[in-house]
């Protein structure tokens, strides 16, 4: 891959899409802090992305679709996979991560990867199209999570696989337990949102989801519990500066006075400081890797 990437203009407009209120956050201040915290997100996410590409082992020449690409780090890994004669086509609803996965695609020469933006609630997508589909914790944002995979299960050709990770529940997540459990002896239990409404969490629930997949149309599904460590930061100092402009931190000292935050930020630092290590701040990530495949 030596020239640069094409660029799929959008080809569907989002003012149609049920699921605003995510639009708005990831096309707005959600996708901006992604894209200025890019390559910590991978570094977080690699062994996770790692898990995708080995799940779903892309061979040359297939065509496959990422769902919730953001900056492309895992559509580029498979983009070396499937080779010139293949394709990826990443979706997204962020236009600020959009662009920044057509900067890195055109700068990685990978003319083998297009980017639509566009909820896969609703996104037009060729019937049988894909070979796969994959994720990379894209898929958990959806109003209609059903209408989303219906949609993902029709695109994908007969006998096509699907790979995605999504977090367990929060309890059992260090990255985010660990600064939340500190600063929550300070201030108080932010509002996280009906039980399976659109967020990090909405398929935390191993019945859930499995319902959901096969409700979608799809069989064989199968999910593994993955545990893997994530680098939050070079220094103790530079994870708690990352979590102090994350969408964690506005959440937990919202409507929060002066003196308290500072209060809660602290204990974030001292819980922080024994999950220090020569690789950087390590803390735990546990998540359902997901396969499924379309049989009919």
């Amino acid at each position: 891959m030596t020239t640069a990437s094409r660029v799929t203009e959008p080809t569907s407009s989002l003012t149609a899409v049920p699921n605003t209120e995510q639009i708005e956050h990831w096309d707005g201040p959600g996708g901006e802090h992604w894209v200025a915290e890019a390559a910590r997100y991978d570094r977080m996410d690699q062994r996770f992305a790692d898990l995708i590409v080995e799940a779903v082992a892309p061979e040359p020449g297939e065509r496959i679709l990422d769902v919730g690409c953001g900056n492309a780090a895992l559509a580029l890994a498979i983009a070396e996979r499937v080779g010139p004669e293949g394709a990826v086509v990443g979706l997204d609803i962020s236009g600020p991560m959009l662009a920044n996965a057509r900067r890195r695609a055109e700068a990685a020469g990978a003319t083998n990867v297009s980017f639509e933006k566009g909820d896969a609630q609703v996104h037009p997508i060729d019937e049988r199209s894909f070979d796969a589909v994959v994720s990379r914790f894209g898929v958990m944002f959806f109003d209609d999570p059903v209408a989303a995979f219906t949609n993902l299960h029709r695109a994908t050709k007969r006998g096509g696989r699907l790979a995605f990770t999504c977090w367990q529940e929060l309890l059992r997540n260090d990255w985010i337990m660990v600064p939340a459990g500190a600063a929550l002896q300070h201030v108080p239990m932010p509002d996280f949102g009906e039980p399976g409404g659109p967020g990090p969490f909405s398929f935390a629930d191993a019945d859930r989801l499995r319902t959901v997949l096969a409700e979608a149309g799809y069989a064989d599904v199968a999910l593994e519990e993955v545990v893997r460590p994530m680098p939050i930061g070079e220094s103790v100092d530079d994870a708690l500066q990352f979590m102090q402009h994350s969408n964690l931190g506005d959440v937990l000292m919202r409507g929060v006075d002066d003196e308290t935050a500072a209060r809660a930020w602290a204990a974030v630092r001292d819980a922080l400081a024994p999950n220090a290590t020569p690789e950087g701040v390590v803390l735990n990530g546990t998540v359902w890797l997901a396969t499924a495949r379309r049989d009919r």
